[in-house]
Parts: C-alpha cells; sequence; structure tokens
C-alpha cells in the first residue's frame, strides 16, 4: 500500500485548499490512499477535491481509495450525488 493520509475533521471550504495542494504532491508519486476515520463533515468543496484526485490517479492508472469512512461522511457525499466515491460498505 502507498502512503497513507489522514483527512481533516472537517472538509470544506476551509480545509479543501490545503488539502488540494497536499495532495498534489502525492497524485504524481503513488497510489492515495485516505484515511477519513477522523472526517465527520464533508462539504461541496472537499468533495470537489476528493473526486479530482480520484479523477486524476484513474487517468494515471493508479489507486485511490477512501478509508474508514463514517456514516454521516458517507451520507454526505451520496447527498451530493457523489456515490462513485464511496468504498464498498464492507470497507468503512
Amino acid at each position: 500500500m502507498g502512503e497513507v493520509i489522514a483527512l481533516p475533521r472537517r472538509l470544506d471550504a476551509a480545509t479543501a485548499p490545503a488539502l488540494a495542494a497536499d495532495l498534489l504532491d502525492y497524485v504524481q508519486l503513488s497510489d492515495l490512499y485516505l484515511d477519513a476515520r477522523d472526517t465527520t463533515h464533508v462539504g461541496a468543496m472537499g468533495a470537489q477535491v476528493l473526486l479530482s484526485a480520484k479523477r486524476t490517479m484513474e487517468t494515471s492508472a493508479r489507486t485511490f481509495k477512501l478509508l474508514n469512512l463514517s456514516d454521516r461522511a458517507r451520507s454526505q457525499l451520496s447527498n451530493m450525488g457523489l456515490v462513485e466515491l464511496l468504498p464498498p460498505e464492507e470497507d468503512t
């Protein structure tokens, strides 16, 4: 497994720009595993960063995986129509 990056507690307009900048380094180098264990909120800008990272990784034929997603964060992404970001139920 590649590097595991911990996501912030709130992934929103305040934290998304810094996460996007951090992820730029990782998406160029290896597979991407994001640990959402402590994430309790995913806003639209945070979801945009996750979706962009996923699509970038897919274009490069590398792995993108969102780990330990809480039920609340899963529900927020689902409500935004971003089910493609959701890991299978058994992986959380």
